[in-house]
């Protein structure tokens, strides 16, 4: 019995209002590939942790699964727990 392939795509969070046109130009893309889901970069020590919530919530809003690639290097255990619990 095999298995269906599944697979995402990650994004880093965009920095410029120009950066935000061209992820949605790329998810847009993208999004005909079909993938299980979009994933955001969180950054390390949690250093885009804004832009990353903002995207993942743009991209649910479109209707596509999303999630945050949550780095937990300088997060308590409840900046986690937070952090889950919003999305």
């Amino acid at each position: 019995m095999t298995q269906p392939i599944t697979y995402s795509f990650e994004f880093f969070p965009p920095k410029t209002v120009e950066g935000i046109a061209n992820l949605r130009e790329a998810r847009l893309a993208l999004a005909k590939y079909k993938p299980e889901f979009f994933s955001v970069t969180f950054g390390a020590g949690g250093s885009t942790r804004d832009r990353t919530m903002d995207t993942v919530f743009e991209i649910q809003a479109e209707g596509y699964a999303a999630a945050p690639h949550i780095s937990c290097i300088s997060s308590s255990k409840e900046e986690i727990c937070e952090l889950l619990n919003a999305y």
